[in-house]
């Protein structure tokens, strides 16, 4: 099946009815979640869907692999899915603090996210949520500190120019 946006093929798994079974063994299981990890759960060229209980399973591998997290933890009915972890995130953010001279600094969240210092690197545009957790983890290790403000948009992050 090809996407005529971006001239992406599925693989040929991606139509192969058995793939959206949970399978019972446990090689083949893991493989098929491994597999999940690269495309879309949904066939709409065999009108297959793999079934909740499956999609869960699917999940929770990622979750152990750090490529996911449920949403929130203690119900399984809605996960977030990385294609980068929140960790990676926070280490490009903290370098491009470093790359811009912004030590010592107080940004915006909304600025980190959308402003024009940060047009052209990869978190430009990041989901707030993700973005949050990538500032976080940047305020456990030391390198930044977050201060309240009436929106999450307008919440300030001093960057202490420290390589984390």
């Amino acid at each position: 099946m090809e996407n005529s946006e971006n001239s992406f093929s599925f693989p040929s798994i991606h139509n192969f009815p058995p793939f959206y079974t949970l399978q019972p063994t446990q090689t083949t299981w893991q493989n098929q979640a491994a597999l999940c990890d690269l495309f879309n759960l949904n066939s709409q060229g065999i009108r297959r869907k793999l079934k909740l209980d499956t999609l869960q399973a699917i999940i929770d591998t990622m979750v152990y692999r750090g490529t996911a997290e449920w949403d929130p933890p203690s119900k399984k009915d809605s996960a977030i899915i990385y294609w980068r972890k929140p960790e990676d995130w926070a280490n490009l953010i903290n370098n491009w603090v470093l790359e811009t001279g912004m030590s010592n600094s107080i940004v915006t969240v909304y600025e980190i996210a959308h402003g024009d210092s940060a047009e052209g690197f990869e978190f430009h545009g990041l989901d707030q949520t993700i973005l949050m957790k990538a500032l976080d983890i940047l305020v456990k290790k030391g390198v930044a500190q977050i201060f309240q403000g009436t929106s999450t948009d307008d919440m300030g992050v001093k960057f202490f120019g420290v390589n984390g």
